[in-house]
């Protein structure tokens, strides 16, 4: 009976405990209650008070441009942030990358496609930019298994990063396949590079290997065929020399053929350099007369002479380099610098100017009779008669200051007939040609008493 009276005690006990446990947690939520309504109040009071200054700033005229540029600001920034989030990727490109094509080069010729084409890489900076242009891919057009025809092949891109794309321009081609055919063609030569061989060497004739050639190329493209040759380079060359040039094909237009197979591609040439060269006498030839009765009293030149290369047959004509001056411009002593014309087919000349000192003095003159006339280029082998006693024979008037006519030498003195254009005749003209031996005709103006002189041409 005394446990069971204790325990109804203590039961008792454990409610009123309860009971006081509700009543505090009873009091302290509503102390919390009245501060959240207390702390809510401040917060609209906050609220309140920031959005009657909003009102006050964004309805304001006078504020109207500060508000304007803020929000366009704003929305600015916004835009881009997204642009910039959106940009995950690079891109660059590449130009004038080589096409190989990949087919039967010996049966087969390939027309259409572009040898060199663009691509666009695609990837992240990192990626791309790592790529090397030169090593890292190639673009292909894979034709194996093409039969002859027209086909449309897409250009591919191997051996890039799985990380980068690549894009072709264009991105396929219209290519035609066509049979070879054979055919055999005389070979020709060209010298190139003559701008880089010395103007004073001449070229022989080159000696090829061999001078038939097996050209392969599709029917259309051999029709094209104008002309096969060998390309010889003399650039910088000096002497005779050996080389092998390269062979190469023509089109009527002189437009390289590219898609021809040669057999042989190249060929064995010897080429002979010369330098035929000559030294002649520096002349100078006055024209008209000089005013006053003057007379050239002395004459000196810088070069007497010079050296100069020409093919044989064109030295063989030249006995001398002449240059003009206008005698009625001197009217006293003067020095001046001529330029030198070379004759035709003289291709280099170790003078091109010269300079001239020129001094003048009182004229006179003094006539030689039964001068005795000559003959040249006898190149037909004929023979001259006299039509009278008198024709072998001329006067000469020669003109000069009295120093120098003290000095003339008749004996100097070459007059002559040209006969390289002279044929089996009588009583043909010729006209007269005076020529000074000595190189002192500069201080002399001479005359024939006769301008022609008439022979009978006979054969030998």
């Amino acid at each position: 009976m005394k446990l069971k009276k204790n325990k109804n005690d203590k039961n008792k006990m454990d409610h009123e405990d309860k009971t006081e446990l509700a009543q505090i947690i009873a009091e302290q939520s509503e102390k919390i209650s009245k501060r959240y309504a207390s702390l809510w109040d401040g917060v609209m009071r906050v609220l309140n008070w920031f959005s009657s200054w909003v009102d006050r700033i964004l309805f304001n005229p006078r504020h109207g441009v500060f508000v304007a540029f803020g929000l366009a600001l704003l929305v600015y920034l916004a835009f881009n942030q997204n642009v910039t989030g959106a940009i995950t990727s690079f891109s660059t490109k590449v130009t004038d990358v080589p096409v190989n094509v990949n087919f039967n080069t010996e049966m087969y010729e390939v027309s259409g496609y572009d040898e060199t084409i663009d691509l666009t890489l695609v990837g992240d900076y990192s990626d791309v930019s790592m790529v090397n242009p030169q090593d890292d891919f190639q673009v292909e057009l894979d034709l194996r298994g093409y039969s002859e025809g027209t086909h449309q092949v897409t250009y591919k891109v191997s051996q890039i990063s799985p990380r980068v794309r690549a894009f072709t321009e264009p991105g396929t081609a219209t290519i035609t396949i066509a049979a070879k055919q054979a055919r055999t063609m005389q070979l020709s030569y060209d010298f190139i590079n003559q701008k880089d061989l010395g103007s004073q060497y001449v070229l022989g004739e080159p000696v090829l290997s061999q001078r038939d050639v097996t050209i392969k190329a599709s029917n259309e493209t051999m029709d094209k065929i104008s002309f096969v040759r060998a390309l010889i380079d003399v650039g910088n060359q000096t002497t005779s020399f050996e080389t092998e040039a390269k062979i190469v094909a023509y089109d009527e237009n002189g437009e390289l053929l590219k898609s021809v197979d040669i057999i042989p591609s190249t060929v064995n040439v010897s080429v002979d350099i010369s330098s035929p060269n000559k030294v002649v006498p520096i002349k100078p030839v006055f024209e008209g007369v000089i005013p006053d009765g003057k007379a050239v009293k002395s004459l000196s030149m810088n070069y007497e002479a010079m050296t100069i290369y020409a093919p044989q047959s064109v030295l063989d004509k030249i006995t001398e380099i002449s240059f003009p001056i206008k005698a009625s411009t001197l009217t006293s002593d003067t020095k001046f610098v001529h330029n030198i014309v070379l004759p035709s087919g003289v291709r280099h000349a170790t003078v091109s100017k010269v300079s001239v000192d020129l001094k003048l003095g009182e004229g006179e003159s003094r006539v030689f009779e039964d001068v005795i006339i000559n003959y040249r280029n006898n190149v037909n082998h004929l023979s001259l008669a006299i039509v009278s006693k008198d024709e072998p024979y001329t006067n000469l008037e020669i003109f000069g200051t009295k120093e120098n006519l003290d000095d003339f030498d008749i004996d100097n003195v070459f007059v002559y007939v040209d006969l390289r254009s002279a044929e089996v005749g009588e009583n043909q003209s010729f006209p007269l040609f005076v020529e000074y031996l000595d190189g002192k005709s500069g201080l002399y103006t001479i005359k024939t008493s006769d301008e022609n002189v008439s022979f009978n041409v006979i054969k030998q």
